[in-house]
């Protein structure tokens, strides 16, 4: 086993997700200290299980349903993170919600403004609580993108217009920081097997697809201290 993340901690969101677990599980058994951060407790708790089983540190969960989470509820996560673990090294940005495919005339208020929600604003404000901790720990954030999405494709809806957004978020953070102690990643995993991609592409085999654990080892590449 090789542990190019031997004593750092890295923060997954969307931890129980196809490239959130796997991404989870690969840095884990890189020797990173990950922490597990999803809506669904008894998910999180099976995901810790066998990280644990599997020989890897310990994890950490962090229920948070990102659709209805406030400032304050990313600021508590960034004090409880610096109060428990001391420090922060590692940020992936995996959590997602597709919502319906269709035209952008048919997508309601309340539609709308989760999916930006819980695909580009949590994101950010997120990231903006925990810069100081990935600043001070010489860190990483990764924020995953969606080839098919690509720059503006017909019935994505919120879900393409958060990508699109989330993309120029991480351009202009990594603009902001480069030089102070951050490394920002905008990363694009391409077609996988994930339930996203079944209900945008149901017709589509599956085994067509590149399987999750692929990406999780080039996220794991953007985390090492030298990437």
């Amino acid at each position: 086993m090789t542990t190019p993340l031997q004593n750092r901690v890295v923060l997954v969101t969307g931890a129980t997700g196809a490239l959130g677990s796997a991404t989870a599980q690969a840095c884990a058994r890189a020797g990173a200290t990950v922490v597990l951060l999803s809506r669904g407790i008894p998910r999180l708790e099976k995901l810790y299980d066998a990280i644990v089983a599997a020989g890897g540190p310990q994890p950490a969960l962090y229920p948070l349903d990102l659709a209805g989470a406030t400032e304050k509820d990313y600021a508590d996560l960034a004090d409880t993170l610096e109060r428990e673990l001391g420090a922060l090294h590692g940020l992936v940005h995996c959590a997602a919600e597709l919502g319906s495919l269709g035209p952008l005339a048919d997508v309601t208020g309340e539609r709308w403004q989760r999916l930006l929600h819980v695909n580009l604003t949590a994101p950010a404000i997120m990231t903006r609580e925990l810069l100081p901790l990935l600043k001070a720990g010489a860190g990483a954030a990764v924020f995953v993108g969606d080839s098919a999405v690509g720059l503006g494709k017909a019935y994505w809806g919120g879900y393409g217009v958060a990508k699109i957004g989330l993309e120029g978020y991480a351009r202009i953070l990594a603009d902001e920081t480069e030089g102070h102690g951050l490394k920002v990643h905008y990363f694009i995993p391409g077609p996988l097997q994930s339930p996203i991609r079944r209900s945008a592409y149901p017709a589509e085999p599956p085994e067509a697809l590149a399987k999750p654990d692929t990406a999780a080892g080039r996220i794991l590449a953007l985390l090492a201290p030298n990437p």
